[in-house]
């Protein structure tokens, strides 16, 4: 499932994110930027936002590529350590300005992680049914000790309005 990741302004209800299209469920990438904050980028949330930003996501992966991987696909993708696999800096679209409030998510089901910049809480969307759906807000403290139980608990939510939806 798709995902995107990015700054998140509460009081316009606007944000500014990147796509990421392989595993946008919070089971894979909570756990992924919760590595790369506290490894790649020591907890500087601005600099991991900043980072994210730069370029479109094929995946996050908060790991030292291997030479021999990164050697084999080097002419598809760009490697960036500590991060993900992503497109190719001429691949990549612009960033994308969206309205959380009113704005509908682009093609079917994904995720958002959006970061608030002046609260450094994290808040977690799912697209569903054509609408943005918030479903946690992880705030410095949670971020900082994010449990598996948190992680399972944000997915779940997810499953919950599926089974929500489905019934209506």
């Amino acid at each position: 499932m798709r995902a995107l990741v990015g700054r998140f302004v509460p009081e316009a209800g606007s944000f500014r994110a990147r796509h990421v299209e392989l595993e946008g469920q919070p089971t894979w990438t909570l756990v992924q930027l919760r590595a790369m904050w506290a490894g790649q980028f020591r907890g500087n949330t601005d600099r991991l936002v900043g980072t994210l930003l730069r370029r479109d996501w094929q995946l996050l992966a908060a790991t030292e590529w291997p030479t021999a991987v990164v050697e084999e696909g080097r002419d598809r993708w760009r490697y960036v350590s500590g991060v993900g696999r992503a497109e190719h800096g001429a691949e990549s679209g612009p960033v994308i300005a969206g309205s959380i409030g009113n704005g509908r998510p682009f093609g079917g089901e994904c995720w958002a992680y959006l970061w608030e910049h002046q609260l450094g809480a994290l808040h977690v969307y799912a697209a569903y049914g054509g609408e943005w759906h918030h479903l946690a807000t992880l705030p410095p403290g949670v971020w900082a000790d994010l449990t598996t139980r948190i992680v399972v608990d944000v997915e779940a939510r997810w499953c919950w309005l599926a089974r929500k939806e489905a019934a209506a």
